[in-house]
């Protein structure tokens, strides 16, 4: 049977390796952005606003693709990335 606290210790292991990633002091002073407002700004536009359409679903197998396109899409890098495609298939 599995040790139902391996999800704790996995996060807590997680946490403790990555935690320099933590270090919002040294983030600002390097100017750089610290607040998740960006990315949930990112996450409503880019994700939601596709997936979250009245009365549409999705196949599990198709999300990771469709994010993908809308992600380059929102990099603005929609027709290199389709011109790519084309010179790939000819």
């Amino acid at each position: 049977m599995a040790d139902s606290e391996a999800p704790v210790r996995a996060c807590f292991r997680y946490v403790s390796n990555h935690s320099h990633f933590l270090d919002y002091k040294g983030a600002l002073a390097a100017g750089l952005p610290i607040g998740s407002g960006e990315i949930e700004s990112g996450h409503r536009y880019v994700f939601q606003k596709r997936l979250k359409i009245a009365g549409s679903w999705w196949k599990t197998e198709n999300l990771k693709k469709m994010i993908a396109l809308r992600v380059v899409r929102a990099n603005a890098g929609w027709e290199d990335y389709w011109s790519e495609v084309r010179q790939e298939a000819a």
